[in-house]
């Protein structure tokens, strides 16, 4: 979810899934930010901020995996 995780699933991930591995709030590109913060630093309303985020990114993945199911 955010630029650590990214990195080390690259260094994991075979050279022919490189181009796979995303950040998930990709998928929510009307957000202004692309990692998903940690919500314990987010102050009162962290968590409600960062459920927006992942139901929002959770949605457009869905739309991705239906797009590429579907074409």
């Amino acid at each position: 979810m955010d630029n650590d995780n990214l990195e080390e699933l690259k260094r994991a991930a075979p050279a022919s899934a490189q181009d796979k591995i995303r950040l998930f709030l990709d998928f929510a590109p009307d957000q202004a930010v692309r990692e998903v913060p940690d919500p314990y630093f987010g102050g009162p309303g962290g968590f409600d901020d960062v459920l927006d985020l992942v139901e929002e990114a959770a949605a457009g993945l869905m739309q991705y995996i239906n797009q590429e199911l579907s074409g």
